[in-house]
């Protein structure tokens, strides 16, 4: 059998570069686009584009937003890529005032800080009033003179204790649970409540913002005790009748002193 050799066997098509035609065009490539790259304005490019022009302060209580970036040292305007995001969350969480912080990156060119503040419960001597978080961590004020709006603990005293120090002792934690006590939002007792007094280890007294005085257990009694005496408070006042003291230390018995004097009527003092 004759094979066939004839035209129709051939391959007549143009033929493409060979692989090492194709390397050495790329490379010349590449080559061309390194050069054209070299002599790009990336300083100016640099100052004009990588740089931070929005930064956002989330869960700002009490700490205003500008002293939280003076913390974590940020700023607009600063070289995006030679920021350390670690060591500005580092600072925040070195601050007595941060319970937590996260810094991260933001769209294009912004920033987000998102701290959790300490808030303050209760205040406390320190020659002058500082501040005491809910566990126990003492706060010097934002400003001198310038404190929450929340109870003192009398009693205990810390002078000699520097801001951030987190406080254990006994007497302390009396005052924290009364405060949370007092805070719980059915009771509505928290803003009426202007000293909290635990130099008794047997009992704690509170004092009113209208100067009536409450003895109490140490330790919060249930709900139930403490609504009792949320609810004698609102009869003294529609009766327009001014307690001197109220004693709630005895188990479903609220005793009323009331004050020596003419009673006040609810609408306040008549004018002469």
């Amino acid at each position: 059998m004759a094979l066939y050799q004839g035209r129709a066997l051939r391959d007549d098509r143009p033929r493409r570069p060979t692989g090492r035609l194709r390397r050495i065009a790329r490379v010349l490539g590449m080559l061309a686009l390194l050069a054209l790259l070299a002599h790009l304005p990336w300083q100016g490019l640099r100052r004009r584009l990588g740089v931070v022009t929005r930064i956002d302060v989330e869960g700002v209580h009490y700490v205003p937003s500008e002293r939280v970036l003076a913390i974590a040292g940020l700023a607009p305007g600063q070289d995006l890529f030679s920021l350390e995001l670690d060591r500005a969350r580092q600072a925040l969480l070195l601050h007595p005032r941060v319970a937590g912080a996260v810094v991260e990156h933001r769209w294009l060119r912004g920033l987000r800080v998102r701290i959790q503040e300490r808030l303050p419960v209760l205040l406390v001597q320190h020659g002058v009033p500082w501040e005491l978080d809910s566990a126990g961590v003492l706060l010097a004020p934002l400003q001198p003179g310038v404190v929450a709006d929340v109870p003192l603990l009398t009693g205990p005293r810390f002078d000699a204790l520097p801001a951030g120090a987190q406080i254990r002792s006994e007497p302390v934690a009396r005052g924290l649970a009364w405060a949370q006590a007092l805070a719980e939002r059915e009771l509505q007792l928290s803003g009426r409540v202007s000293e909290v007094d635990v130099s008794d280890p047997s009992s704690t007294g509170l004092t009113l913002l209208g100067g009536t005085r409450v003895l109490a257990p140490a330790w919060p009694p249930g709900t139930r005790r403490l609504s009792a005496l949320r609810v004698v408070l609102a009869d003294l006042e529609r009766r327009g009748t001014v307690a001197e003291q109220v004693d709630l230390r005895f188990e479903n018995q609220v005793i009323v002193q009331p004050l020596e004097g003419p009673k006040i009527p609810r609408d306040g003092p008549r004018k002469g």
